[in-house]
């Protein structure tokens, strides 16, 4: 019979599934999966991945491949989004080295237009369809997001979109609490300067 220590909304923890799996019920991961696949999705676009769900898919095979070496020193989401985020890194220099990015790629998101979008249409009703504020906001917004140093982009979406706390991005940046604070506070700053005329 498991006993485990009970999370939110009587679920067991993070800590409890990945226990779990290392004991052999392969159910466990699964449940995991379907709690950060979302999450890290959105993390691997934001950080530049040209194929996120391969950043998620990679992510947990990595965990099926070194699942034993989870001792649960840091928080199972921690190591988690350590393990994206290095994966992301990786992808990242490899990627360096394209020369030109497809036009049907998305830029930022799966939602996202593709750079074939973005071409100039000379037929008059070419933009009619992308001239609301909300969508001018999106597109302004994941501008002003790429050009954040990699740094406070890297903090930013760690923390506004995948929900981790600033003591867990200092533990999946390598850096202390005060840094990832820091980095956090300048990114908003230059979001805020970017966006300007939205507010």
């Amino acid at each position: 019979m498991w006993f485990w220590i009970i999370g939110r909304k009587g679920e067991p923890t993070d800590e409890d599934l990945m226990a779990r799996y290392q004991a052999g019920e392969v159910q466990a991961l699964g449940v995991l999966y379907d709690r950060y696949a979302r999450r890290l999705k959105a993390f691997a676009w934001q950080q530049g991945a040209r194929r996120p769900d391969d950043v998620v898919q990679d992510a947990f095979m990595r965990i099926v491949r070194n699942g034993a070496s989870f001792k649960g020193d840091a928080k199972f989401k921690t190591w988690l989004f350590s393990i994206a985020r290095n994966l992301c890194i990786d992808a990242s220099r490899r990627d360096r080295f394209r020369i030109m990015p497809s036009l049907d790629q998305p830029i930022r998101d799966p939602d996202s237009a593709t750079l074939g979008d973005r071409v100039a249409d000379t037929a008059p009703t070419a933009d009619a369809h992308r001239t609301t504020e909300g969508r001018q906001f999106r597109d302004d917004f994941e501008v002003a997001l790429a050009a954040l140093p990699e740094e406070q982009r890297e903090v930013f979406v760690l923390r506004q979109s995948s929900g981790l706390a600033f003591a867990e991005i200092a533990d999946v940046t390598g850096t202390n609490e005060n840094t990832a604070k820091s980095r956090m506070r300048y990114a908003l700053q230059a979001l805020r300067e970017a966006l300007k005329e939205h507010i």
